[in-house]
């Protein structure tokens, strides 16, 4: 099947793989900051996980999900593992703080 050049479709194909690159290039940049040993409060470190979480969220929305979607979705996991008492939970409890920075911020 052949897509004209300016197409909506096009568009949208050219944009979510241009994301997905973006995203595999934050991921990889952000491994390599911490091979590095880059302080875990280094500006590139939050620099690198909020290109992740934005795109992610951008993908998301190319891919026909709302904003709301993916917070839900989140949620769900969130409780999902504080049921289960997923290690970094029991350990650190960073799900129910999640959860309660989450319904601080609605």
């Amino acid at each position: 099947m052949k897509f004209e050049k300016n197409s909506e479709v096009s568009k949208n194909v050219k944009i979510i793989e241009w994301m997905k690159t973006e995203i595999l290039l934050s991921v990889s940049d952000l491994f390599n900051l911490l091979f590095k040993g880059i302080r875990p409060l280094d500006e590139a470190i939050s620099d690198t996980l909020a290109n992740i979480i934005m795109m992610t969220y951008l993908l998301a929305k190319r891919m026909g999900l709302t904003f709301t979607e993916v917070d839900s979705k989140v949620k769900e996991k969130i409780k999902i593992g504080i049921e289960e008492d997923h290690s970094v939970e029991r350990w650190y409890g960073d799900l129910t703080n999640l959860d309660k920075h989450l319904d601080n911020r609605e």
